[in-house]
């Protein structure tokens, strides 16, 4: 049996009380492209994010190549659906 898919989602998204967006990734567990980015914007929503955009979304086929930073996110994503890494510029 093949592990689940995990997609990599990059969004735009205004963190609640701020005004410009930031940069996010994340690592969401779906089915499709377009169900990947619905996980991750249901995600961000959930804690008060608002103008959330999907910019580009891949799917993840070799785990090996993360980045050494990435794979803890992935395997949150594998665990819980959803990971996310927020990027503190925009």
């Amino acid at each position: 049996m093949d592990p689940p898919a995990v997609f990599v989602v990059t969004l735009e998204a205004v963190e609640a009380g701020a005004v410009a967006p930031l940069t996010i990734l994340a690592f969401a567990r779906a089915d499709t492209e377009a169900a990947a980015e619905a996980v991750a914007a249901a995600d961000l929503g959930g804690q008060g994010w608002t103008a959330i955009r999907a910019l580009r979304t891949a799917e993840v086929i070799d785990v090996p190549a993360l980045p050494e930073d990435f794979l803890s996110t992935y395997e949150t994503a594998l665990k819980w659906g959803c990971a996310l890494i927020v990027y503190d510029e925009p």
